[in-house]
């Protein structure tokens, strides 16, 4: 049995304005950019034979449709769910049938509600697991050896299970980040005592880094760039606030750990041999292909775009130096990401979104906050500084892919 809309029509409002609100909560409740957002309902409205605009923020959106000389204002608030590619892929097939003229308004309809009934993809458990095995290429991108990867895949399992388990709850779900960060903290320190060639900032950077909001933050950029100055802003708010419930949850549980270990060693780790490097991407496309939800035939593109971005950015690095090679990197999986959806007919998102997470400034942005929490203010701003500036040349390199290879699809 189909679900029933949220928000049943009027008896006066036609079906195609229905569909536009309809759509309108799918993409807000999939956290599809501001940009992406209007101009996909613009298309479609346009196709419905609707005059519409469209305001779009993070958590809510305004439109004003019309027709047959009578208009409609409307405000619907939709806060943002969890990533979902699997069925922004479907809302993809959705929207493109309808742009088409394939797909009536009622069925389509159907169809949306059907698609954000579907049950998780992967599960519960699987989820959980995935927190780990992504958390664990992290500590050896950031310079670690095989301690370091087999501790944070215990905290990232461990962090995953804390944010279920507290995102069940509205109220709970905004202890997340300093319950996560003090945990990952304290662990850290402990870990690094127990154990020998272990260092505790590799562990709490990789530990944290799926729930580090460096994607946020470039989604943010990417808004201001575009010109949505409010919706970025806003954005770039949430960010910011995520990043100090981060960094306050770490501070107080390396506190509670040093109290308790005053002699806990500060480790070196062992790198691993450069051949690991391949078979830890693999890795961490399977995570992340679990963890954003989507389907089992898009682990090669995953991969794919993971290593492009990766590689890309270590040969940026070599010409450009360290802050503007992630440019180049950015360039090479935003010009891939739009052949993919020019090719597959799939959002660009399911290889960028991931491909992000390779390329993304948070760990540098978490670790100089960090500095701060511990008295070292110049350091600790320099390096927040420096994750800015990444963030631009990340941006910048989006920015140029978009202008080199435009997508055809509506998101």
């Amino acid at each position: 049995m189909d679900p029933q809309p949220t928000n049943p029509p009027q008896p006066d409002e036609p079906p195609e304005i229905s569909l536009c609100l309809e759509l309108g909560r799918a993409f807000q409740s999939l956290g599809i950019p501001a940009h992406r957002f209007e101009d996909a309902l613009s298309r479609i409205s346009t196709r419905l034979g609707l005059d519409g605009q469209f305001f779009a923020l993070p958590t809510a959106f305004f439109a004003s449709l019309g027709k047959d000389g009578r208009h409609w204002t409307f405000i619907q608030r939709s806060p943002s769910g969890d990533v979902d590619l699997g069925k922004l892929s479907d809302l993809q097939a959705t929207t493109d049938d309808l742009l088409s003229g394939s797909l009536s308004v009622a069925d389509a309809r159907l169809r949306i509600r059907a698609i954000l009934a579907a049950p998780d993809r992967w599960g519960t458990p699987l989820t959980v697991l995935c927190f780990g095995l992504g958390s664990a290429p992290a500590a050896l991108f950031f310079g670690g050896g095989w301690r370091e990867m087999l501790i944070t895949a215990v905290l990232g399992s461990l962090i995953g299970t804390t944010a279920l388990l507290l995102g069940r709850s509205v109220r709970l779900s905004r202890l997340v980040y300093p319950v996560a960060g003090a945990l990952v903290g304290f662990l850290a320190v402990a870990a690094a005592a127990r154990f020998d060639h272990v260092s505790p900032q590799v562990l709490t950077l990789a530990g944290l880094i799926v729930l580090v909001p460096g994607l946020r933050l470039v989604l943010a950029m990417n808004e201001l760039a575009t010109g949505n100055l409010v919706a970025g802003t806003a954005r770039l708010m949430d960010a910011g606030l995520t990043f100090l419930s981060l960094g306050f949850g770490v501070a107080l549980g390396q506190r509670f750990a040093t109290a308790l270990m005053p002699h806990a060693l500060l480790g070196v780790p062992v790198p691993l041999p450069a051949w690991t490097l391949l078979p830890t991407l693999l890795l961490a496309a399977g995570a992340f292909m679990v963890i954003f939800k989507a389907r089992t035939s898009d682990l090669l593109w995953i991969f794919a775009a993971c290593t492009l971005a990766f590689y890309g950015t270590r040969q940026g690095a070599a010409l450009l130096g360290p802050q503007l090679g992630v440019a180049l990197g950015a360039l090479a999986l935003g010009v891939a990401s739009n052949l993919f959806t020019r090719l597959r007919r799939r959002p660009s998102v399911v290889t960028m979104l991931p491909g992000l997470m390779v390329l993304v400034p948070g760990g540098l942005g978490f670790r100089g906050l960090g500095l701060i929490l511990q008295n070292q203010l110049v350091l600790g701003l320099d390096t927040a500084f420096q994750a800015l500036f990444v963030t631009i040349a990340l941006l910048m390199g989006l920015l140029l892919a978009q202008a080199a290879v435009q997508p055809r699809t509506a998101l």
